[in-house]
């Protein structure tokens, strides 16, 4: 891809790459963000992790320029997202959850056309699509129209896109969704060597495994962010492990287990309890739950665990879909 840095847009390093204060979206009486204090450092990757309709969208549309905020306020590299749009679309890369590929155009023409777009002379736009294809291993299929690629080629090429003007910010939201398991180790391993090249990545999610790679995590709920820290950090909150529990009825289970005193949740996985000596916490239980057990289980808490313990919900539940949650590319600010 290139490390030369050819930019008509010259940006103070020492300001942070995303700041917000007291952030929030309204759609009618709908808050879809509730005051998002957030700040993420120049050359972070950085995970914005929660399930669906939890605002993960609204916030990547307002930081991405394609939504203005409520109240509160939000800056990309310094730039106000309202009032300094323009600078900052000049100096970010964004895929989005729906594809913006020209379908009928070649893989080459589609990154020659964004060349363009951002106002590189036809030489530079064919130069700089070649460099793409060639860091990101789309040569070969650079003949093919988008509408023949895979699902994992498609997303690829959108990658390779928004890499077209060497941006200094890469947002993602849910960029790998619909994706098979290798085809999203492939993406992401192309977005880290971005990253390891000092660029900043901000990227949406609900897969756990994706957001371990970041350095640090932003845990959203319902509009709010309940956790910010690192992935290790984050898990240590909830102390040394967890006992995950399948019994007849885990309705009586969980029903004596807060009558004792312990604190359970209920998930898709059974009852979860977490403990700062589980091995010894369960042979106990086992012989004290008054209905008989068919799993029982100890493992390294997990992102999931830690969204469980914080919201009493799973984080892999499938939840309703807010509208307003999941702006489109062409969406009006």
């Amino acid at each position: 891809m290139g490390r030369r840095r050819n930019r008509s847009h010259p940006v103070n390093a020492a300001v942070s790459a995303i700041v917000t204060r007291g952030l929030t979206k309204h759609y009618g009486h709908i808050e879809a963000l509730r005051g998002i204090d957030l700040q993420v450092e120049r050359g972070e990757m950085f995970a914005l992790l929660g399930p669906n309709g939890a605002g993960k969208t609204t916030l990547f549309s307002i930081l991405s320029t394609l939504r203005r905020p409520s109240g509160g306020e939000a800056r990309v590299l310094g730039h106000d997202v309202v009032s300094d749009r323009a600078r900052i679309r000049r100096a970010m890369g964004v895929v989005f959850q729906e594809p913006a590929l020209e379908r009928r155009l070649s893989v080459r023409d589609n990154l020659f056309l964004m060349g363009l777009f951002y106002g590189l002379p036809l030489r530079k736009a064919r130069a700089r699509a070649g460099e793409i294809m060639e860091a990101l291993g789309l040569t070969n299929i650079a003949g093919r129209r988008a509408e023949d690629l895979s699902g994992g080629q498609k997303r690829h090429l959108e990658l390779a896109r928004s890499m077209v003007p060497r941006p200094d910010i890469l947002f993602l939201d849910e960029a790998t969704l619909g994706l098979d398991v290798d085809a999203r180790r492939s993406f992401w391993a192309q977005v880290r060597e971005f990253a390891r090249a000092g660029h900043t990545v901000f990227f949406t999610t609900h897969y756990m495994e994706e957001a371990e790679v970041a350095d640090r995590i932003a845990l959203i709920s319902d509009g709010r962010i309940l956790a910010l820290d690192t992935p290790s950090a984050l898990k240590q909150r909830i102390g040394g492990g967890v006992i995950l529990l399948s019994t007849e009825d885990d309705s009586v289970a969980q029903a004596w287990l807060l009558e004792h005193g312990y604190a359970v949740e209920s998930s898709e996985r059974g009852l979860m309890l977490v403990g700062d000596d589980p091995a010894a916490l369960l042979p106990a239980l086992l012989g004290a739950l008054p209905v008989k057990t068919r799993r029982a289980e100890i493992h390294e808490p997990s992102l999931e665990d830690v969204f469980l313990t914080l919201t009493g919900r799973a984080l892999s539940a499938n939840e309703r879909v807010s509208g307003q949650d999941r702006p489109n590319a062409g969406a009006a600010p």
